[in-house]
């Protein structure tokens, strides 16, 4: 089955979440934004069309923190498919509670990674894989279109993120590193010394960040960087 010349984002995430389902004849979909501090917790970015019932319960459990899929999706960039995963006693019974609700455990994840390492995994699930005993082989067949899917779903979700309605900031690999320490508590001097900069060009990079983030302040920007999922 090949995904070439298919359109599947739509003008919302939410909208895009429902065409892929339908077009790929799978009953749910899924896209989770990986979010640091509080708002991995408070604010998480979820677009999915699993039951509100089962939604609701995966919340209420906070089964984000054992969740196997978002695990193993923090450790790589390539698709893999859930019947590789290896279920402790606590994803067993995550996953029972799932199938009660009427989500199955036959499913797969595509995972992305940004240039300034934001990370995303868009996910698939059905009753079963279609023609085979696992998503194995769709997946061989479909790497490439998958990752590309992947990528713009991420791009999708990061653009609903920010206020403006769609444009989000750019930051640089030095922006973006010294606005993740200036995050842990390090003042200029230290992490000009960390990043074996000068103190002037660190400045310079915290004003840049600063700047293309809207701030009028550096602990905003932090806040703001940290909200968009970009440190």
């Amino acid at each position: 089955m090949g995904l070439n010349g298919i359109t599947y984002i739509s003008d919302s995430v939410e909208d895009s979440v429902l065409s892929i389902a339908r077009q790929f004849g799978v009953d749910y979909v899924t896209l989770h934004l990986f979010r640091i501090g509080d708002d991995a917790k408070n604010s998480p970015y979820v677009r999915t069309n699993y039951p509100d019932a089962w939604v609701s319960r995966y919340l209420l459990n906070d089964f984000v923190r054992i969740d196997p899929v978002l695990q193993k999706a923090k450790t790589t960039t390539e698709p893999f498919c859930w019947s590789t995963l290896v279920f402790e006693p606590e994803h067993l019974g995550m996953m029972e509670q799932a199938v009660k609700h009427g989500v199955s455990a036959a499913g797969f994840s595509v995972s992305h990674v940004d240039d300034i390492g934001c990370r995303s995994v868009l996910s698939f699930n059905a009753e079963h894989p279609k023609g085979n005993k696992t998503w194995e082989p769709f997946l061989q067949e479909n790497r490439d279109h998958l990752r590309l899917l992947a990528s713009e779903m991420h791009e999708k979700g990061l653009s609903e993120l920010f206020d403006d309605g769609g444009l989000r900031p750019h930051l640089s690999r030095r922006e973006t590193e010294c606005l993740k320490w200036t995050a842990e508590g390090k003042v200029h001097t230290e992490i000009a010394i960390i990043l074996d900069l000068s103190e002037h060009t660190v400045r310079g990079y915290l004003k840049e960040a600063r700047i293309k983030l809207d701030s009028v302040s550096l602990a905003q920007a932090v806040s703001k960087a940290s909200s968009l999922g970009l440190i």
